[in-house]
């Protein structure tokens, strides 16, 4: 039997991208778990004052100092604690001075653009993926274009990459919070609907650029996400005062989801993503997708979207004047997108989540029979 620590600096943070995939990944290892016989001791640690998911099979443990911020808690304490043990990292950074773990590189932006990230997060980030490529004994992303591009910046890493991909099963299982329809004033209007944070490679002053070229007065643009100056170089999104176009900040998934249900489409401009989650969220929700052909998008969506070049604005135009012209193509989209949708899930990441950590002797193989045998 071998103890497998997970790293629960996530859930003493606000919930992003990286926040979500740890959350889905370890609900769905907890489940996996609990279906099979292994008998290895699964701990979550986290910080005090943390807010972890109820889990059934793996422990929840709080530790460390209170007084001690969660960078120091995650490269000093959190080695100490699982000093000897397995240690597997979800949410971007783990420790540097740690050997045994299995560490998720989300995708390799900081690299391949680093112009959209502020100089000390960028440079922070760089450093620690390179120390985590040369000492973790796996590495995992979420999507085979992160895959590619991360052995492309970190060099021999191929043999310790594996992909595991995301999913959306976290939308689909909230009551949507249709008051924000009338609150946004959206109860008798037609919008488009995006979503995503103030990061460059996000592409929202363009998709704005080509919303204000499209005469229509009765379709509104609606930007949900928030700002994060400290990680992501300033951008101003908003120069035109369009009446038409409606940011409304951070937002939770009820409401988010709502604003899914009730869109006419949902439009994903970005220049380079990871994996692209959104997108994968508007389909299980039954919105038609309209996407940048870039980065890992064509992997996720495939057939599921329609697709525009997103360093073109007339490229961009004329596919949203498209999607909202064509109901035939909204509703061929939105059954191709429930089907791409249940594709991913979290139960099928988790058992090869979990099939990784065993091959690479960081877990026990031997009690891992029902997650081999799917």
């Amino acid at each position: 039997m071998k103890t497998v620590y997970i790293n629960g600096k996530f859930s003493a943070q606000r919930s992003t991208g990286v926040q979500r995939l740890a959350l889905g990944l370890i609900q769905a290892i907890d489940e996996e778990l609990s279906a099979t016989d292994n008998k290895d001791r699964w701990i979550l640690v986290c910080p005090p004052d943390a807010n972890p998911p109820l889990l059934n099979r793996i422990e929840v443990v709080f530790s460390g100092p209170r007084f001690m911020g969660l960078h120091f808690w995650e490269q000093f304490f959190l080695p100490i604690y699982t000093a000897g043990q397995t240690l597997l990292n979800l949410a971007g950074p783990a420790p540097l001075m740690k050997h045994r773990q299995a560490c998720m590189l989300p995708d390799a932006a900081v690299f391949d653009y680093p112009e959209a990230y502020t100089k000390p997060f960028g440079a922070w980030y760089r450093f620690s993926f390179t120390v985590m490529s040369r000492s973790a004994r796996l590495l995992l992303t979420i999507s085979e274009f992160s895959k590619c591009q991360l052995i492309l910046a970190l060099g021999n890493v191929a043999e310790r990459v594996k992909v595991v991909y995301c999913a959306a099963g976290h939308i689909d299982k909230v009551t949507p919070d249709t008051t924000i329809i009338d609150s946004l004033g959206l109860a008798h209007s037609s919008y488009l609907l995006a979503v995503g944070s103030i990061n460059p490679t996000k592409n929202l002053s363009a998709l704005i650029a080509a919303f204000g070229m499209i005469e229509d007065p009765n379709v509104k643009l609606v930007i949900v996400g928030a700002d994060n100056t400290a990680v992501f170089a300033r951008q101003s999104l908003f120069k035109g005062g369009d009446s038409r176009i409606i940011s409304t900040g951070a937002i939770d998934d009820p409401q988010l989801s709502a604003l899914y249900r009730n869109a006419l489409a949902f439009v994903f401009p970005s220049l380079y993503e990871g994996f692209g989650l959104p997108p994968l969220e508007a389909m299980l929700l039954g919105c038609p997708v309209v996407a940048a052909r870039a980065a890992s998008i064509p992997e996720v969506c495939n057939d599921a979207a329609i697709y525009f070049d997103p360093n073109s604005l007339s490229d961009m135009k004329k596919t949203l004047e498209y999607i909202l012209m064509d109901a035939e193509l909204r509703e061929l989209l939105r059954q191709r997108g429930l089907l791409r949708a249940h594709y991913f899930t979290w139960q099928c990441s988790a058992k090869l989540l979990l099939r990784y950590i065993a091959d690479a002797g960081l877990s026990s193989k031997d009690s891992l029979t029902s997650a081999f045998s799917d």
